[in-house]
């Protein structure tokens, strides 16, 4: 009897185990995924359109909120990326690995400055000191790269390139970065984008994003998607050569 319910037990709890894990690519995979869009020499800003994956991603952390958005991110069993400012890190330092035990982690400059108007050799400092500080705080190399304000011009991008990472974009924005930015706004703002291979933008520091991201979680739920990485829907769904997002960003001169 008791080796029964034991048996039984174990069935549950296997059965319990979100999907999205068992079917999570492999390291390698992921890895293969990024490498093959920064040799494709182009911005992401999407995935592709034939599985049943989203990335939601968050800008300017770490921040007093941070503990918080992973903790729901863990009750719903979803994943994400964070692009975080290096400046930041020294003032929640146990931040950036919480976030990296429910994602991955990106580059988004060291002082979120407008890259533009910043010399080359600055860009360069702005972005290696941001990958210094966050691979000493997690053992966590990145390989993603945000620039602040989506202000970018060729030169930004190819010293981010020559630094072998890949700029990540979006096509669903929540716009929880406007001033005083409503719950319901930022919810029906994603739900308005949701759809295999979207990339969704959000930002760490916003107490409304922290109360909007359960009703998030809960519409990807319903719409039959999963909430991964941007690494992890390159390599379960990548975006088809010359494919137009939504969302295309185009850089300067």
């Amino acid at each position: 009897m008791r080796i029964a319910l034991a048996l039984a037990l174990a069935l549950v709890l296997v059965a319990a185990v979100p999907a999205a894990a068992a079917r999570r690519p492999s390291p390698r995979a992921q890895s293969q995924a990024v490498a093959a869009e920064l040799a494709r020499d182009q911005l992401v800003s999407c995935g592709g359109s034939h599985g049943n994956a989203v990335a939601l991603t968050f800008d300017d952390g770490p921040s007093p909120y941070s503990a918080a958005i992973v903790r729901t991110l863990r009750r719903f069993h979803a994943r994400a990326t964070f692009f975080l400012v290096g400046n930041r890190l020294q003032y929640w330092p146990k931040a950036a690995r919480l976030d990296a035990s429910v994602g991955a982690i990106g580059n988004h400059t060291w002082s979120h400055p407008d890259l533009r108007r910043l010399p080359t050799w600055l860009v360069w400092l702005e972005v290696v000191q941001t990958q210094a500080a966050i691979e000493e705080d997690t053992g966590v190399t990145p390989v993603l790269f945000r620039v602040p304000y989506a202000l970018h011009t060729l030169r930004t991008d190819e010293t981010v390139r020559n630094l072998g990472l890949l700029e990540v974009f979006w096509d669903v924005d929540s716009q929880d970065d406007l001033p005083e930015a409503r719950v319901s706004d930022v919810v029906r703002n994603v739900e308005r984008g949701l759809r295999p291979g979207a990339i969704v933008i959000m930002h760490d520091l916003h107490p409304w994003t922290v109360a909007a991201l359960p009703q998030i979680l809960a519409a990807i739920h319903k719409r039959h998607l999963r909430a991964v990485t941007v690494p992890e829907l390159l390599a379960e769904d990548p975006p088809a050569a010359n494919q137009r997002c939504p969302y295309s960003p185009v850089a300067g001169d």
